[in-house]
């Protein structure tokens, strides 16, 4: 199992590899907040597995 931090550098990665702020992806998400998308990216909270699916089509890529 991965640790939160891997999942949020993961996700910060492709984020920046698709010139899409916080905010956007945020917003592409569902969230209402670009601080939560932080609090994910730096590991300080889990990914939520409702917002898993939303997160990956955001990025394009598989939830896996």
């Amino acid at each position: 199992m991965k640790n939160l931090s891997d999942v949020g550098n993961r996700i910060r990665e492709k984020r920046l590899e698709l010139n899409m702020t916080q905010e956007e992806l945020a917003f592409k998400s569902g969230y209402t907040s670009r601080s939560s998308i932080n609090k994910i990216e730096l590991g300080l909270v889990d990914l939520p597995q409702s917002k898993i699916s939303s997160i990956a089509t955001a990025l394009n890529v598989s939830p896996a």
